[in-house]
């Protein structure tokens, strides 16, 4: 293994002479097989060198825990340090623990701290309601347990049993919370804890608090707020106007975002099998109502994704079409893809109550509505269960509130405008708005 990472005999012979030649010999194999480069194999294995050194290995491999490695980690960046300080310390100790924490979770060695969470039996059986009988996404699921897990450890802190439970207490859990989280994050944090209770008031755990009542605390009208305007979203397809592999893929992901109006979660799962050639088609399963969307392939996302997939995509073995820029390759974040966009929009000035992929996604809804679509078209084409979710849309457009105020918003403008919408558009098919080539 390690003739092959280094050229020189005198690495050879160090990285040979070691200890725990085979267990690291075994950690390298399993590395390179998740797509990390040589450089990648070759930074690894002089990393695990000091793992040993600095955590005191040598004689066997036995169990170590976070705060150990930890202390590794700065014992070995202030060995390091000479006469000037190192440039991007955090980092440095990022990347020991990182690998250190891989090593021995590989063989098994990694002790977890298991967190001092209050109500531990409670949080778990929600968790796996929600997670089970409701079918949420991994990332729905997390947030879900996220806001349950800090409501539990700040009503712990007052001493009383759960049973006790009142909505006073959630209000003024609700107001602390407040000071630190922005309204977005004080309604989120509302809402799942109104699923929490229900599900303690089913399980007789809690009976005093009224589900329904809990509201976020002063939560400012940001919904009201229009999103970007189609002109913002030009100027983030001309910013990326780049013929590198990070440009690449974000035009492509703000085409998914804006033109076909996808989440984040659907655009970043987008598999490579289910993207036709032939009938220049793709389709995507939609992440509330799961059920199977085709679209289009547009002349400009065609070129974007093309253009994308043999100049700037990774030749790997994954099987989704948009994936990490360094090894192991593997599909996007969430979060890492809100912060590029956020990133860009900053540059560019643009504002909007929404962020990230939201405000891009935003956008095409309220362009939709301006091409005189109806909001149960809208919502067909959004991928949600029903219309009352996109009548926030409505707001941003006087002219379309004209034909709304006077229509059921569910069950009226049932024909679709010809310019505006693909013949092939039947009721048993998803609609699929497709723009003029000029205003694109």
């Amino acid at each position: 293994m390690f003739e092959s990472l280094f050229m020189f005999p005198s690495a050879v012979r160090r990285h040979q002479s070691a200890p725990l030649m085979k267990e690291r010999e075994r950690f390298l194999e399993h590395v390179s097989q998740r797509g990390v480069s040589h450089k990648g194999l070759q930074q690894y294995a002089s990393t695990l060198l000091y793992i040993i050194r600095f955590l005191h290995l040598e004689n066997h491999l036995r169990a170590v825990g976070f705060d150990e490695i930890n202390a590794a980690a700065r014992s070995w960046l202030k060995s390091r340090r000479r006469d000037k300080p190192l440039a991007r310390p955090k980092a440095l100790i990022y990347h020991f623990s990182s690998a250190a924490k891989q090593f021995l979770q590989f063989h098994d060695k990694l002790v977890r701290s298991r967190p001092n969470q209050p109500f531990a039996d409670k949080l778990e059986r929600f968790g796996n309601f929600v997670a089970l009988e409701r079918g949420l996404s991994p990332d729905t699921h997390k947030a879900y347990c996220w806001h349950a897990s800090q409501f539990l450890k700040w009503y712990a802190a007052l001493g009383k049993a759960f049973s006790q439970a009142s909505l006073a207490d959630t209000d003024n859990y609700l107001l602390d919370k407040s000071r630190r989280w922005n309204s977005s994050t004080l309604t989120e944090a509302a809402n799942l804890l109104r699923c929490f209770f229900r599900y303690s008031r089913m399980k007789h755990w809690c009976r005093r608090v009224n589900a329904d009542a809990i509201k976020a605390v002063h939560p400012r009208e940001t919904r009201s707020v229009q999103g970007p305007d189609w002109q913002d979203v030009r100027r983030l397809l001309r910013y990326e106007k780049q013929d590198t592999a990070a440009s690449m893929r974000v035009q492509v992901l703000i085409l998914l975002y804006a033109l076909y109006g996808l989440r984040t979660s659907e655009a970043t799962g987008l598999l490579l099998r289910n993207i036709d050639w032939k009938t220049r088609t793709f389709t995507v399963r939609r992440a509330k109502n799961y059920k199977l969307q085709s679209f289009p392939i547009l002349r400009s996302f065609e070129l974007a994704l093309k253009k994308y997939l043999k100049f700037g995509r990774p030749n790997c073995q994954s099987e989704f079409a948009i994936v990490t820029l360094h090894p192991p390759y593997r599909p996007m974040r969430v979060g890492s893809v809100a912060q590029i966009i956020n990133k860009r929009m900053k540059l560019l000035g643009i504002t909007s109550a929404y962020g990230g992929p939201r405000a891009l996604r935003h956008a095409c809804a309220t362009r939709l509505l301006t091409e005189e679509m109806s909001l149960q078209q809208i919502a067909d084409f959004l991928g949600h269960k029903d219309c009352m979710t996109v009548g926030v849309y409505a707001r941003h457009d006087l002219h379309s509130l004209k034909s709304v105020a006077v229509i059921d918003l569910c069950r009226g403008l049932r024909t679709f405008p010809r310019k505006s919408l693909a013949a092939w558009n039947r009721r048993d098919a998803a609609y699929i708005y497709l723009p003029s080539p000029n205003k694109y």
